[in-house]
């Protein structure tokens, strides 16, 4: 398709248009686009740049969640170790040592849920698969909290020591959904 630039009825010089792939329009005015070469919407002067304004926050939520996903392990970790102290002074003073399960269940669940966190956040990083991208940060969020609901529950008196990793947990996995959410339009 040719057209001419015309000053005065005189043709100053042929002007090609050459139209990109069938569909492809511009995201804000909707009008084809013409130059595949542009980095500008012909029609409204918009951007085509291919980065958008929020990839800060799928950073930020993709390493806020590994972030929570290292604290969570640490979580599993303290939680095999405090099943194994209880234990043994269980063993110690002869007393029921069947409330231990309860270590060995948040333990297992943090180790689980930081697996899923770290998937989260490496998908967020990647910009890929927003649902189970915030999926494992949420799960993250849960496992948290059901740490200190099975402390508090078997009463076991270590909340203490879960105290920091616990908030922190909770902090960033809120914070790394968040994130995630406000630039969903970033996922693919």
């Amino acid at each position: 398709m040719h057209s001419h630039r015309q000053k005065g009825g005189l043709c100053l010089e042929p002007i090609e248009e050459e139209k990109v792939a069938d569909g492809m329009t511009c995201a804000k005015c909707g009008k084809s686009i013409l130059d595949k070469e542009s980095s500008f919407c012909a029609h409204c002067g918009a951007s085509f740049d291919s980065k958008s304004s929020n990839s800060g926050l799928t950073i930020g939520a993709g390493v806020l969640a590994m972030v929570a996903a290292v604290f969570s392990v640490a979580v599993g970790f303290m939680g095999v170790n405090y099943y194994q102290t209880y234990i043994a002074y269980c063993a110690t003073y002869g007393v029921d040592a069947s409330g231990s399960f309860g270590f060995l269940l948040f333990a297992s669940f943090a180790f689980v849920s930081s697996a899923l966190g770290f998937a989260g956040g490496a998908l967020a990083l990647t910009k890929k698969r927003f649902m189970f991208s915030v999926t494992g940060m949420l799960v993250m969020l849960a496992s948290a909290l059901f740490t200190f609901v099975s402390l508090w529950r078997f009463g076991y008196g270590f909340i203490e020591g879960l105290l920091l990793p616990g908030i922190s947990i909770i902090g960033f996995s809120i914070l790394s959904t968040v994130f995630a959410t406000k630039s969903r339009k970033e996922f693919s």
